[in-house]
């Protein structure tokens, strides 16, 4: 009975056309639905969150646009390393977390990046935007797309093109910034410069202000905009550079780095290359100097912002070191500066749909023995702590 219903089907030509109709609509209703599906999920589940690297506007081929690589060095979960997921999840931003499982050595994390690019391969094209990850967070994504877009527009992509006549003038920007910060802290200044006072403060701002006075002594200099002692100091918890120039400054890093087993502090070795590279002294060997124009710091603060007493700048990255108890009456200010933490406090419902969605996001690990993993969100950091916007102004250990 049942094979007669089937050949009458399909030989009666009235049922035939009725049935390939059917199909058609079928498909044509699977590849919308797919559709539908493709866009909505890259509102929340942006296509930043799942591959390695971020590219914010996008090229009709992949290669003429360099990679954007954001990393943080971790070594283990913390309160305030959920805090900074967070702000990269809802500001579409994927950040990587390397060195999970070693001992923190802040001398030796550059290197660490150093390893991250050969493994990942990066071109001398390509960005790094590497910054503290337990005491840092993203502002949103408008805030990252506008730095990224200016550092690419104003930095050389390879040593072959570098202008330093440019650089020089303010034509151009180091294709090397650091984070600028008003405190002067480089304690470890001391193990190669003797000369001076001896107190670690006044030590540091003595020191830089060789800088100053260099940039005085030329009337066609536009790289450094404060030439006084009120002008700001280097801080290596945040750092943004073309692969080309990282690898360059690491050169003169692993000299300074290799001539004493002393050295805890990596900020100390970088405000040493700063002065030696914007100075251009000659009593320092070549081996020891980043070369003139590459190396600079964020002084507007378009990528990194450390607030100490100042109008936050609307920066990518809002960096808060040291004690975090310290920050904790600036809190609720600094995070209305975020394009997301609003959203929080608005929308508890949406906070709530939302809550299952971000749980399952990725966030991408790089092993102490340079395995990479990936892991669920919310089996790293308490998807509902985390949403909490008590929690979220709150002291958060690093």
């Amino acid at each position: 009975m049942r094979r007669r219903v089937i050949y009458f089907i399909l030989m009666n030509q009235t049922f035939k056309r009725a049935f390939l109709l059917l199909q058609f609509f079928l498909v044509l209703a699977l590849l919308i639905a797919a559709s539908n599906w493709e866009n909505d999920s890259s509102l929340i589940f942006s296509e930043t969150l799942v591959k390695d690297d971020v590219q914010f506007v996008k090229a009709e081929s992949e290669s003429e646009r360099p990679r954007v690589v954001f990393l943080v060095i971790q070594t283990r979960k913390s309160p305030g390393w959920c805090r900074m997921l967070l702000s990269s999840l809802l500001s579409e931003v994927s950040v990587v977390s390397i060195g999970f499982g070693k001992r923190y050595n802040h001398a030796k994390r550059p290197l660490w990046i150093l390893d991250y690019i050969d493994n990942e391969g990066l071109r001398d094209e390509d960005v790094v935007v590497a910054f503290d990850g337990g005491d840092a967070f993203i502002t949103g994504s408008f805030q990252i797309k506008q730095a990224v877009d200016r550092f690419l527009e104003a930095t050389a992509p390879t040593a072959a093109v570098f202008n330093v006549t440019a650089v020089h003038r303010g034509e151009a920007k180091a294709p090397l910034l650091f984070s600028s910060e008003s405190l002067c802290f480089a304690p470890l200044m001391k193990i190669l410069i003797s000369s001076g006072p001896q107190k670690r403060a006044r030590k540091c701002v003595w020191y830089y202000s060789k800088v100053w006075e260099a940039v005085n002594a030329s009337a066609d200099q536009g790289m450094v905009p404060f030439t006084s002692a009120k002008g700001l100091f280097l801080n290596a918890g945040g750092m943004v550079g073309r692969v080309w120039a990282i690898r360059e400054a690491l050169k003169a890093y692993k000299k300074v780095l290799g001539l004493t087993d002393q050295w805890w502090c990596d900020q100390s070795i970088w405000a040493l290359l700063y002065v030696w590279s914007l100075t251009r002294t000659t009593n320092v060997s070549l081996d020891f100097r980043i070369p003139y124009g590459i190396l600079n710091l964020d002084y507007h603060h378009n990528f990194f912002q450390i607030p100490y007493g100042e109008v936050v700048a609307h920066p990518a990255v809002i960096h808060l070191p040291g004690g975090q108890r310290t920050w904790a009456a600036l809190m609720p200010e600094l995070m209305n500066h975020t394009t997301w933490f609003s959203k929080l406090k608005s929308s508890p419902q949406m906070t709530r749909d939302g809550l299952t969605q971000l749980s399952n996001l990725f966030v991408k690990l790089v092993t102490c023995d340079g395995e990479t993993r990936f892991r669920r969100f919310g089996a790293l950091c308490s998807p509902r702590k985390v949403i909490d916007p008590d929690w979220l102004l709150s002291p958060l250990r690093k």
